[in-house]
């Protein structure tokens, strides 16, 4: 195991976002996929086959064909004659490309067709879209492009040749599913080192370590000027702890230094020190003679923060080594 490394997060990361992508995959994902490969096999037909299963679909919401198979006779630029509730309609059946746009002039062509036989309603089927602009115009016409056709027919095709359409929309799935966990993996295993790259930073310069601080009896607050560590009101008390009582004196001599606004034991091996200006080699001299006079602490570690408005950054110095 790495150090720093937390294998919990890296594996509670991967699952939620696994688990997040798996569902959007199969629950969304792989119907537009289905749709867009049915589309496509719409597209592909022929221009009556595309027609009678456009009336066939349009059967099931109220709508009864007149004449049919005449009217195919007449080719893709005729418009199929329907009747819902004893009122006529018309049907045009525009067969294209998926990808591709249906343009104002299919639209306003079958617009005018509509007025000129007095027709209730119109509609429009076809594999393409329709842009916004040819909506515009519609009048009373009612569209059936894009993934609304495939609502709308989808269910009236051969059951084989939906199921070879379902069987690849589901290959597609398991392959962006493998994807999406290999990234979620990967995601995880980089939310697994997020402890370990911001544990040791910076400390913010708030409240000090509950252990390695001093007893508030030992020690008056540490901003401003304090009285010096020889002030016969810091003679060591009869307590065993010796280490803590002369933490207590580093920070009350540290804070009578004229540059200091601020120290603190921000971790047990860790002084802070908020500078009210900033200061020079000199300075912090003084800063490791205090800490000199005392074994246990005079390794400690040294975080210097600069004053606001300082262009200088935070600096970590060490005083002596053991």
């Amino acid at each position: 195991m790495l150090d720093g490394f937390s294998l919990t997060i890296a594996i509670l990361v991967a699952l939620l976002v696994g688990a997040a992508a798996t569902a959007w995959l199969w629950l969304l994902r792989r119907r537009q996929e289905e749709a867009a490969a049915g589309i496509n096999a719409l597209s592909g037909m022929r221009w009556r086959e595309f027609a009678r299963l456009v009336v066939e679909a349009l059967h099931s919401r109220g709508f009864e064909a007149d004449s049919v198979e005449q009217t195919l006779d007449q080719g893709p630029q005729a418009e199929l004659r329907l009747r819902r509730d004893g009122r006529p309609w018309l049907l045009a059946c525009k067969l294209a490309g998926a990808r591709s746009r249906l343009g104002v002039g299919s639209v306003r062509e079958l617009a005018d067709a509509v007025r000129f036989n007095a027709a209730a309603g119109g509609i429009l089927a076809t594999p393409a879209r329709i842009d916004a602009e040819a909506r515009k115009v519609a009048g009373e016409l009612e569209f059936y492009d894009g993934d609304a056709l495939w609502a709308l027919v989808g269910p009236m095709l051969p059951a084989a040749l939906r199921d070879d359409i379902t069987a690849s929309a589901r290959r597609q799935s398991v392959r962006e599913t493998a994807l999406a966990w290999i990234g979620a993996v990967v995601i995880g295993v980089l939310a697994g080192f997020v402890p370990a790259m911001t544990g040791d930073e910076a400390p913010a310069p708030s409240a000090p370590s509950s252990v390695a601080g001093p007893p508030p009896a030992a020690v008056p607050a540490a901003t401003g000027h304090a009285p010096a560590a020889s002030d016969p009101a810091l003679v060591a008390p009869a307590d065993p702890n010796r280490e803590q009582f002369e933490r207590g004196e580093v920070i009350h001599a540290i804070a009578a230094l004229p540059w200091v606004e601020r120290v603190l034991w921000s971790t047990g091996s860790t002084l802070l020190i908020q500078q009210s200006e900033d200061v020079e080699q000199r300075q912090v001299e003084e800063v490791c003679s205090v800490l000199a006079r005392y074994d246990a602490l005079r390794a400690s570690r040294l975080q210097l923060q600069p004053p606001a408005g300082s262009e200088r950054k935070v600096r970590f110095l060490q005083c002596r080594s053991y």
